[in-house]
């Protein structure tokens, strides 16, 4: 059951993030987008490291995904960008939630068909990272907007939201750097990261997390430009 719990605790945030976002709680609704992040981040190792892995448990983390990465960024998105024409907002916000829809139901299909695949990549932008972005921007531009007055971060939202639906449904290998993260690089090394990670984080959280996303996605994104003809097809799409 705890595998499932940490699933459930997903959806959770996915739905409040939602509520919040439609009572103009931005920050919070972004907030609870990357605590989900962070409990989508376990709850599949949790499930192999106790063996309790199952179809259902794979079937409800999708569901669980495309309400708290496709839905609930969606509509963060729409009621932070309050300077561009509501059809527009929601046909860039519909187009985001469609393409997390079509990458998790490729996901599915593959994993059934037990394709081909290597561990250390995926096939288009995962919709956890596609979302947790929408989410660092949204928080980044709070952080802006009170130091600086500005919404620069929201003028670019809608385009970047769009830019992300593209990145899901690609076939641009991105890099699966979680895969590296562990033991076998050496204890003192990982422990130097993750001190260094945490300690930007409780310094700049706002700034932190947007460095931390955005240097992904644009090395990820570069990388699957220049190698993708070389790689082969089929790689994990999770």
């Amino acid at each position: 059951m705890l595998p499932t719990i940490v699933t459930m605790g997903n959806i959770i945030c996915g739905f409040s993030s939602i509520l919040c976002a439609s009572n103009h709680q931005f920050e919070i609704a972004a907030w609870l987008i990357v605590a989900a992040m962070a409990l989508d981040a376990f709850d599949g190792r949790l499930a192999r490291m106790m063996k309790s892995a199952s179809k259902l448990g794979a079937q409800l983390d999708s569901m669980a995904d495309l309400a708290t990465f496709g839905i609930a960024p969606a509509i963060l998105m729409i009621k932070t960008c309050t300077d561009f024409p509501i059809v527009f907002l929601w046909g860039v916000g519909l187009f985001y939630m469609i393409c997390a829809a079509f990458r998790l139901a490729r996901f599915n299909i593959q994993k059934d068909e037990e394709a081909n695949t290597l561990r250390h990549f995926f096939t288009g932008l995962p919709t956890t990272l596609s979302g947790g972005t929408i989410a660092q921007l949204a928080i980044l531009n709070n952080f802006i907007q009170m130091k600086f007055g500005t919404d620069i971060v929201a003028v670019l939202l809608p385009f970047i939201t769009f830019a992300l639906g593209l990145f899901m449904v690609s076939k641009i290998p991105f890099f699966n750097i979680t895969g590296k993260i562990g033991f076998k690089q050496g204890i003192w090394f990982m422990v130097l990261e993750f001190s260094a990670a945490i300690l930007f984080f409780v310094l700049t959280p706002e700034l932190a997390l947007s460095t931390a996303l955005s240097f992904y996605l644009i090395s990820c994104t570069m990388y699957g430009v220049v190698k993708g003809r070389h790689l082969k097809k089929g790689y994990s799409v999770t």
